[in-house]
């Protein structure tokens, strides 16, 4: 039997949190050679159920500056039962069991003792019964304890399972004496185990793969759940959460289906789900079809950004070439460009990877990149429904080049990416991703309908993932989270002068406000960031906020400008509103756009407000609301 390199890590993983290790941080065993060894050397890996296995990667855990998360390790095969030994197995043949003839001596024995009472105390009613009318004792306290496994619903019946046994007692008495068999019915009582399913989550692989899974056991735990364990189905993509609390049978069991995003909505409209995961957004069509049922999916109390990820393009290690335009991407997955040396790299042929149809990444990337340029994807890709594969592939083939959530980067190379003439390259990092800055981002979406009860466990579950501690568990997962930090950006030469002398001597917040299209409306994400700024500065007290606001390049100059006032004043009356000391606000207009302005996605990104502190104040800065 074999299994992945991966795999056992996250057996490991829980393997010692089961026995009160203190929590692991996935992302950083799997990527940091000096956490992982201290986690190492201070645990004995023969004590765990993994130990054969683990020895066989136990020198690369140590170590490895990367590890090969997808390599195959040979599992050992289940140890066989110990054989009879010989000398015992020939008694066994010779001597059969003498219980059944001391059963048969204390049978006659008591059946001598009971007949004669029944001679001697005939006038009493109870020597009248007959002996074979002996009541079955009364279950004991050694009761049997057996699982019953039902499948899980949302309201499922309690499993109880009764075994009866019957010991038959040896008749030896003499041919005189012929009462009734004494026949004695041992009941054996079976412990109730009840399985419950509280809520189903389907669809985006790139959050079910692991992001989901880390925010539900997080969620668990906040609850007061004694355990909470991924238990792994035959099927790769579909697992199970399950859940044990102090002092109670019941286990809660979570299904987690991460086939793609788009089949996060197919099963709201099949009644397979309860909340659907996506990497995308939600498409009209999608909204039209389950409004009925569901509300409107796209309204700020059912769709919540949970996080952010960059779609990161990947090549080889080997490849020189450090970025790319969204133009050069089109050309390259169309099969347009089919060596590097047509970009100024190695005479190379280039080997195409992409994510499969029902992937909300594929969607993300489709949108991004191939349908801005009017291009479709090669027929000679190969489609892949893991992200860890597609990933492990690149890396390991000459020329490939390939896309993937941020986290899944692991042993390949990310590239830079610009967009438009305009555009600088930009790397994604953890910054360029929470301001939306960099080309190929996107937000992680859950699509809560209106049909939940804000009383459920799901709903409370949604509420965690947005808080500081749930987006605490997002950056540990190896995304990007919405809690808000200052950083000093680089402003090169290429910015306009009156934007660098705007900002000069200031710190830029993770974040830029956006707006629903063609308008000075937040959008959904925007309006839960306004209580993420308030929280930052009612944690760093005495900062002074400037706001700069941003249009697109449709239009005249003039116009363009006094809109990106109207944004900027739109959110500083918000700010305002809210108790927030607002220094000025700034219209800016189409000048820096970080993305094309001939794509509507473009021009949405261009729309925007940055919000910028004091330098001077920022040196206190609280690292505890990072």
């Amino acid at each position: 039997m074999k299994t992945t390199v991966f795999d056992l890590i996250w057996k490991f993983k829980n393997a010692l949190e089961k026995q009160g290790h203190e929590k692991i941080d996935l992302h950083r065993f799997t990527h940091e050679r000096d956490y992982r060894k201290a986690i190492l050397l201070n645990v004995d890996i023969s004590e765990l159920p993994l130990s054969h296995s683990l020895q066989k990667i136990y020198k690369d855990l140590l170590e490895a500056d990367e590890l090969e998360l997808a390599k195959e390790v040979e599992l050992p095969p289940e140890p066989k039962p110990a054989p009879i030994p010989a000398q015992e197995k020939k008694r066994s043949d010779k001597e059969p069991n003498d219980k059944p003839i001391f059963y048969g001596i204390a049978a006659v024995v008591l059946l001598v003792f009971g007949f004669a009472v029944f001679q001697f105390s005939s006038t009493t009613q109870e020597a009248k019964a007959p002996i074979a009318a002996i009541s079955a004792p009364k279950p004991t306290s050694t009761a049997a304890k057996v699982t019953e496994q039902p499948k899980p619903t949302a309201q499922p019946a309690k499993a109880v399972e009764v075994v009866r046994t019957e010991v038959k007692k040896v008749e030896t008495t003499p041919p005189a004496i012929q009462p009734e068999p004494v026949v004695a019915a041992a009941v054996v009582e079976v412990e109730e185990v009840v399985k419950t399913t509280p809520f189903r989550i389907q669809g985006s692989n790139t959050i079910g793969e692991v992001l989901a899974p880390e925010l539900l056991k997080a969620f668990y735990a906040n609850e007061g759940a004694q355990q909470s364990t991924l238990v792994a189905s035959d099927i790769e993509v579909e697992n199970n959460i399950e859940i044990t609390y102090p002092g109670k049978k019941e286990i809660s069991v979570i299904p987690i289906h991460a086939h793609g995003s788009s089949t996060g909505f197919k099963a709201l409209n099949e009644n397979k789900t309860d909340l659907a995961m996506a990497s995308r957004r939600i498409k009209d069509k999608e909204v039209e079809q389950l409004e009925s049922r569901y509300g409107n999916l796209k309204s700020k109390s059912t769709e919540h950004i949970i996080g952010m990820d960059g779609l990161a393009v990947i090549v080889n290690p080997d490849n020189p070439i450090a970025h790319l335009s969204t133009e050069d991407l089109a050309k390259l997955f169309a099969g347009n460009i089919t060596n590097w040396s047509e970009l100024g790299g190695p005479d190379l042929a280039v080997k195409i990877y992409a994510r499969d149809s029902n992937s909300g990444t594929w969607d993300s990337f489709k949108s991004m990149v191939l349908k801005k340029h009017g291009v479709k994807l090669s027929q000679a890709a190969e489609r892949l429904e893991s992200s860890v594969e597609l990933s492990d592939n690149v890396s390991k083939t000459p020329g490939a080049i390939g896309f993937i959530g941020l986290p899944y980067v692991l042993r390949s190379k990310a590239l830079a990416i610009s967009d438009g003439e305009k555009g600088l390259p930009i790397y994604p990092t953890s910054f360029t991703i929470s301001t939306e800055d960099y080309p190929l981002v996107r937000r992680l979406y859950i699509y809560e309908p209106s049909t939940i009860s804000t009383q459920s466990e799901a709903h409370r579950f949604i509420s965690f993932v947005l808080s500081k501690e749930g987006q605490d568990v997002v950056k540990k997962a190896g995304f990007i989270s919405q809690n808000i930090y200052p950083t000093t950006p680089a402003l090169t030469d290429t910015y306009p002068q009156e934007y660098i002398q705007s900002v000069k001597n200031a710190q830029r917040l993770s974040l830029n406000f956006r707006f629903k299209s063609g308008t000075v409306v937040l959008d959904n994400k925007a309006v839960r960031d306004l209580e993420r700024v308030i929280q930052f500065f009612e944690s760093n007290p005495g900062q002074q906020a400037t706001l700069i606001g941003f249009s697109d390049s449709i239009g005249d100059p003039v116009i363009n400008k006094s809109l990106s006032l109207q944004r900027a004043r739109a959110v500083e009356q918000a700010l305002l509103a809210r108790g927030i000391n607002i220094q000025r606000s700034i219209g800016l207009g189409e000048m820096a756009p970080i993305a094309s302005n001939l794509t509507k996605l473009g021009r949405e990104k261009n729309r925007r407000v940055e919000i910028w502190i004091d330098s001077n104040n920022a040196q206190s800065y609280n690292t505890a609301t990072r």
